[in-house]
């Protein structure tokens, strides 16, 4: 049996390898922006969904059910407004001009709809008032 040497001139071939980034950033090229926007779906931007609107207990159904009404017309709303923004910066471009998603359904759905510029005719704000986007009576309200 023969013996086997580390050695490179022994006629083994050396071998190097080396790592290479990409030439340009990810988020810095319009052009591949668009070549990567054409071949994803369109698909809509979800806000941060709460769990399943369903009835909250404690909640008469009818306060329940423009709860539900008014969650749904935020969320449409926000996700209206992220459409518009350019891939990769919604949430930024959003946090700098409303807030951020979750300080919108923190505050009064009065103050919701406002800052969202939400018709509040649509839902019965009387039976809101003093209420979150997550059904919790708020403090000093």
């Amino acid at each position: 049996m023969g013996k086997i040497t580390d050695t490179p001139g022994t006629g083994r071939q050396k071998v190097s390898v080396t790592e290479r980034s990409l030439l340009v950033a990810h988020g810095q090229s319009k052009k591949l922006a668009d070549i990567r926007k054409k071949l994803q779906p369109d698909l809509p931007v979800l806000a941060a969904r709460s769990p399943e609107k369903q009835l909250l207990p404690g909640l008469k159904p009818e306060v329940a059910t423009e709860l539900n009404k008014a969650r749904t017309l935020i969320d449409a709303r926000i996700n209206q407004i992220m459409s518009g923004f350019p891939e990769g910066k919604k949430k930024r471009l959003f946090g700098f001009r409303f807030g951020s998603v979750d300080a919108i359904k923190s505050i009064a759905i009065e103050a919701a709809f406002k800052t969202l510029d939400i018709d509040d005719n649509l839902v019965k704000m009387k039976l809101l008032s003093g209420m979150n986007f997550h059904g919790n009576e708020l403090k000093g309200s």
